[in-house]
């Protein structure tokens, strides 16, 4: 049994000029450089263009304090027990090394993080691993050795509340993270990592895009095109925002010197969005003719016409991840292509919009496309929440192997073609790829058609979402017995069909498992012959495992989960206006400066400064602990606090900008030294009952947590300067012996409850705790005093 002092501790609570405030739990965090000392805040991958929820990023708290990285890079540290922090930012595709290092001050211990991705998010848990100490800091970085780290602790403790029993106020809703820490409570640092590993399902798993090289930041369209087109490995970050990539000229002129034709018509029938009656305009690669097309009253498009083209047609060198930081980046008339004789291999595109390619126009160039032949396919693929629309020629997938195209939305939703759908959505060719989790609507076919030309193809599509095609959903034809072309369709909601399920011929072979069909034709035609039915053609059994989705949840989910910003974005609109997005304002504390010292009962100036590069700032609030103490709308912005009581005291500012975006400042500590006053009536030393010690006034002294319901809360007479606080302690008289106690309630050293029952506990929930001793039910206060382990 650890060592009992008699007494108990307490902490004055004085007013101040806007609210109540106690000397809350500060730590000291480490200045060991194997645990951090020294580093700098600050990440490229920090976004600070949401408020917290509203876009990926990390959350996180301790009972203590702690420091947060990324990859090596401090994203924030905090000293303050219970001060919820959100960080906004880009998570990248490959190795994510999180670390924390934890602080344990009084009481109770425990971290408690959540990582929000696009589409999903990660919990602190027992998959985490855990130390009580470092000999470098090795373990910070990508590609840390865990061999020798055992796994994290889950504490006990209620993800509700702090570990320590007090009130955890704005936390991740209903998250799923726990409290965590090392296999011992009595450890004061953890060292608590986390590896997250965002890589492609199904045959692209093996894309690594730019994770070997170097990270830059391109905020304009020559920069991103530049990087793309450069030997290097990289991962290029592209700011939240809309990028004008749109290259105009006449689309005659462009035909004639590559032999081709521009042809027109007027359109049979209106356009299904607008209802209007378009031109249908379609290129014939022969030159001076339109006759090869087959179309009645079509005519040759005279240059004079002035008929616009305005894709950007760029050429990708390998090894490039191409990634929208925050909810994304829309590339607006970007066509991106990926080609084996420039080098196109191992490319990753995460967390874009890629729409407006010549949407008036058929046949006229895709947003993205892999392009091979028969002795040189493209090696490893991937594209990942992608928001596709108003794409001329859809997306095609030639020669390719080892590719994946994941939580994709595909709206073939058209205001300027015939029909008011694209003709077009997605051409597989000679290709191994998977399609796992993504939603067309609003298509006319193909999703997609697959062929095989000379060494055939295998298509996996699952978790598959298709609401709304008139043609047929699969396609699937070999040109040979040597080329055969496999599709195999699992998992999948499809509604709104009206057409067929697949239209297959020889060498072609569709399957379908596990799909449900909903206002939809069961039919297929193999051959042009149609039957009723689904397809159940032998194909493939894929060589990797995949996670299969709850179907009928389908429909629900999934279009909230796809495109560019996942769960956070949005298919950006036609005219969507073009810049980066707003940026919160920044602010740091100037006053008062660290390790500052104020005499009890003296006023304390919390200073900020506070600026906007794109706005202006609207106001600055003030936090001591975590309780707001003031509001600054005008610059020099300033609150003064009076009445603090002794102890150690962490202070931060918010900006708020006038869009509404919040970003919160580093804190800065400081110090209320002075003897804690001891009202007059405090003298006495006769115990108080635990109903009348529920109430103390707001000059008298009480635990920390002041709680109305604290039986830890009582007068002193001896002063001591054992705790971080200057408090006082005495001798109760009337000492109960423990035989007489039947029943125990357990409080930190700032009165927040740790425990309460009939049996003492044999080992103490903190190093140092307030003991209680209460009558059989709780009925009256016996004893209090304070214990260590």
């Amino acid at each position: 049994m650890g060592k009992m002092v008699a007494g108990m501790v307490l902490a004055s609570t004085f007013g101040v000029s806007q609210a109540a405030i106690s000397a809350g739990e500060v730590v000291t965090l480490p200045a060991d450089a194997n645990l951090g000392g020294g580093d700098k805040v600050g990440s490229q991958l920090i976004a600070a263009t949401y408020n917290a929820g509203k876009g990926p990023g990390v959350w996180i708290v301790a009972d203590g304090g702690y420091r947060l990285y990324h990859n090596g890079a401090l994203l924030a540290e905090d000293n303050q027990a219970g001060r919820v922090r959100f960080i906004p930012m880009t998570l990248l595709p490959g190795e994510n090394a999180f670390s924390v290092v934890g602080v344990n001050g009084a009481g109770a211990p425990g971290v408690m993080v959540q990582i929000d991705d696009l589409d999903r998010s990660y919990y602190s848990g027992s998959d985490w691993k855990s130390k009580p100490g470092v000999g470098s800091s090795s373990w910070k970085n990508k590609g840390r050795d865990l061999s020798q780290w055992g796994g994290a602790t889950v504490l006990s403790y209620s993800n509700t509340k702090m570990p320590s029993g007090a009130a955890l106020n704005g936390f991740a809703p209903n998250t799923q993270a726990k409290w965590i820490w090392t296999n011992s409570e009595e450890d004061e640092k953890a060292i608590l990592l986390f590896t997250l590993n965002i890589k492609a399902e199904g045959f692209g798993a093996v894309t690594t895009g730019g994770d070997a090289g170097k990270i830059v930041i391109a905020s304009d369209t020559a920069t991103i095109i530049k990087n793309l087109k450069s030997n290097d490995a990289v991962t290029i970050l592209i700011p939240e925002g809309t990028y004008d990539f749109r290259k105009f000229r006449n689309a005659v002129t462009e035909a004639k010197s590559k032999n081709r034709t521009w042809c027109k018509k007027t359109c049979d029938g209106k356009n299904a969005v607008t209802g209007k009656q378009n031109v249908f305009y379609r290129i014939n690669f022969k030159a001076n003719t339109c006759a090869d097309l087959n179309e009645a009253g079509i005519q040759i498009v005279q240059e004079s016409e002035n008929l616009q083209q305005w894709e950007n047609w760029i050429t990708i060198r390998g090894n490039k991840s191409l990634v929208g930081m925050g909810r994304g980046a829309n590339l607006r008339g970007a066509s991106l292509n990926n080609r084996w004789n420039e080098g196109g291999h191992n490319n990753i595109y995460r967390n874009l919009a890629i729409y407006d390619v010549n949407p008036h126009l058929i046949e006229a160039s895709d947003g993205l496309e892999t392009s091979g032949d028969a002795n040189n396919h493209i090696k490893n693929f991937w594209a990942d929440h992608i928001s596709y629309k108003w794409i001329s020629d859809g997306m095609d997938m030639e020669f390719v192997d080892n590719a994946t195209i994941s939580y994709m939305e595909n709206d073939g939703a058209n205001e300027y073609n015939c029909w008011g759908t694209d003709p077009y959505m997605a051409l597989v060719e000679d290709a191994h790829l998977t399609y796992a989790n993504n939603y067309w609507h609003n298509t006319y076919g193909r999703v997609p058609k697959v062929t095989g030309e000379s060494n055939g193809s295998q298509v996996h599509i699952y978790n598959q979402l298709v609401d709304g095609n008139n043609f047929f959903i699969a396609g699937a034809n070999g040109h040979s017995s040597t080329a055969k072309a496999y599709v195999r369709y699992e998992n999948s909601y499809i509604k709104n069909g009206n057409g067929y399920l697949a239209e297959w011929g020889d060498n072609g072979y569709v399957y379908f498992s596990g799909v449900t069909f909903d206002n939809t034709k069961q039919q297929h035609r193999y051959n042009n012959t149609v039957t009723q039915g689904v397809p159940q053609a032998a194909t493939f059994n894929p060589s990797y495992s995949w996670e299969k989705r709850d179907v009928a949840s389908i429909p629900k989910d999934l279009p909230n989960l796809v495109g560019v910003g996942g769960r956070y974005g949005s298919m950006p609109s036609y005219n969507q206006t073009f810049g980066v997005s707003n940026k919160a304002a920044t602010v740091s504390m100037t006053a008062p400066t660290a390790g500052a010292k104020f005499d009890a009962g003296a006023s304390v100036t919390l200073t900020a400064s506070a600026k906007d590069s794109d706005g202006s700032v609207k106001s600055v609030d003030f936090y001591i602990g975590n309780d707001k103490v003031g509001a600054a709308t005008a610059s020099p912005y300033a609150v003064e606090v009076s009445g603090l009581p002794a102890g150690t005291y962490s202070a931060v500012a918010v900006v708020t900008d006038n869009s509404g975006l919040t970003q919160m400042s580093e804190f800065v500590t400081f110090e209320v030294i002075g003897a804690a006053v001891v009202p007059e009536s405090s003298s006495s030393v006769e115990e108080t009952p635990a109903s009348s010690a529920s109430a103390p006034s707001s000059s008298s002294a009480v635990i920390a947590s002041s709680s109305s319901e604290n039986p830890a809360v009582d007068p002193v007479e001896e002063s001591s300067s054992s705790f971080e606080a200057v408090i006082a302690i005495r001798s109760v008289k009337k000492l109960a012996t423990e035989t007489e106690a039947g029943f125990y309630r357990i409080f930190d050293m700032q009165g927040r409850p740790l425990f309460s029952g009939e049996v003492k506990p044999s080992k103490m929930p903190a190093a140092r705790v307030v003991v209680v001793e209460m009558t059989k039910n709780g009925g009256s206060v016996l004893r209090r005093y304070i214990q260590t382990r």
